[in-house]
């Protein structure tokens, strides 16, 4: 590994770990396991809600007031920051952390 490859990794990790902080002020105790909920904005945790609610992409649309273009935009985004395969396991990984709950 050259100097540049060792400069650049270690770049790339000292801004993950900027971006991946576990805890930020209004994060519940309980969210604080799963250190993905802190680096959701909150557009993506109200998609992330209505999802778990088992609304269809154009429901939330409609409720959000956004297209459904921009909700496929923020599922996948939100897919790629879980780290799961589709949008079944993203329902999951959100009860699983509490993020949502069943009422």
């Amino acid at each position: 590994m050259t100097e540049l490859q060792r400069t650049t990794a270690t770049v790339a990790a000292y801004r993950h770990l900027q971006v991946v902080s576990p805890t930020y002020a209004g994060t519940p105790e309980g969210l604080q396991t799963f250190p993905w909920t802190a680096r959701l904005s909150r557009r993506e945790a109200d998609v992330l809600r209505l999802l778990a609610e088992g609304q269809s992409t154009a429901e939330i649309g409609r409720t959000l007031f956004i297209s459904p273009a921009t909700v496929k935009c923020h599922v996948a985004r939100l897919i790629a920051k879980v780290g799961v395969r589709d949008r079944v396991q993203l329902v999951i990984a959100a009860y699983r952390s509490g993020f949502a709950s069943v009422d």
